[in-house]
């Protein structure tokens, strides 16, 4: 009976700061690129179907769960990319929630045959809502479990619309990024007579990719990589720096996700997330596959059940030994 009451308390005082949660975050942020950077919308052969899934928190009833599905089409002749993608991510007990669709577009600018900037921009519209069926508020309780609430109404449902733009530099083997998200900080408050903005995110991104197996890195068959992903939203931000290895196919990484020594949100509370490991792989048809699982490092350590992530690629046509244009290097995973 006291983790009840307990949790109804924490409910009470913590739901407004739970309706303004930041955005949700994948761990292979780079196989969702049209969600981390509109200025890599077409960066493929021609065309691309991605699908991604992450369950956080598994262990917590109704932890956090993020779908996406996104397209993107390389227009070569117009040294231009189109895209749209939909994403609807769902957490708690009160089915806080939100869809998104949107569509980007990207121009690419050549330097020389590998050089190139790329810039973009994603337009998207946003509902946001919640399940009111299981809230409980505190007149609620005091008046003897009352069916009904006298505190101030609530909106169940927010519609927005929701800007972002993106900047990326690339050469064959290294790329560097920055996009800025809800650049018109749309209103979402879910309470009538509201304030409350959704703060922009920045996101800072890039690597280096290069040959394991001595030969040439167009011709090498084991690629390392070496990537960054820096993002701030608010008075939040985290880095996830680690590396991968593609072998004929195959790919695996670690990396980790924190800020610790640098800054810490509360006393005692270091900004430690957590070890991402992960596996691919390409088939022959160029479908692409891959897991990876969080393990918690953070002050939830395994109660949380860390978190696991899916994600599925294909691209089309059949990649050519030759061909008169090159793509951003990132890792697909």
């Amino acid at each position: 009976m006291v983790r009840h009451y307990a949790a109804l308390i924490w409910t009470l005082v913590n739901l407004p700061q739970l309706c303004l949660g930041q955005d949700p975050q994948l761990s292979q942020f780079q196989a969702s690129p049209l969600y981390l950077n509109p200025a890599l919308t077409g960066n493929t052969l021609q065309d691309r179907l991605i699908a991604n899934y992450r369950m956080q928190w598994a262990v917590v009833p109704n932890g956090f769960q993020t779908y996406a599905v996104s397209y993107d089409h390389r227009a070569a002749a117009l040294n231009s990319g189109f895209g749209g993608m939909i994403m609807r991510d769902r957490a708690g007990t009160h089915g806080l929630a939100f869809t998104q669709a949107s569509f980007s577009y990207a121009y690419e600018a050549r330097i020389d045959r590998t050089h190139a900037f790329r810039g973009g921009i994603r337009a998207g519209y946003t509902i946001r809502d919640y399940d009111p069926g299981n809230l409980l508020f505190a007149d609620q309780v005091i008046r003897d479990g009352a069916p009904t609430s006298i505190e101030p109404s609530m909106i169940e449902r927010v519609t927005y619309a929701d800007l972002s733009a993106g900047l990326l530099y690339f050469s064959e083997q290294f790329w560097a990024g920055i996009s800025t998200s809800h650049l018109n900080r749309p209103q979402q408050t879910l309470y009538i007579g509201g304030d409350a903005r959704l703060p922009m995110r920045t996101s800072v991104h890039g690597g280096y990719r290069f040959a394991m197996d001595g030969r040439h890195f167009s011709k090498s068959k084991t690629q390392a990589t070496f990537c960054l992903h820096y993002k701030a939203q608010g008075k939040w931000d985290q880095l996830d720096l680690g590396a991968y290895i593609d072998h004929q196919g195959l790919s695996g990484g670690i990396w980790y996700r924190g800020l610790p020594g640098i800054k810490a949100y509360q006393p005692g509370y270091p900004n430690n997330d957590a070890l991402v490991f992960l596996i691919g792989y390409e088939t022959s048809t160029q479908l692409q596959v891959a897991y990876s699982y969080d393990v918690t490092v953070s002050w939830l350590t395994a109660r949380s059940g860390g978190a696991h992530e899916l994600s599925l690629i294909y691209e089309w046509p059949k990649r050519q030994k030759a061909r008169k244009y090159k793509v951003v290097p990132c890792p697909k995973f």
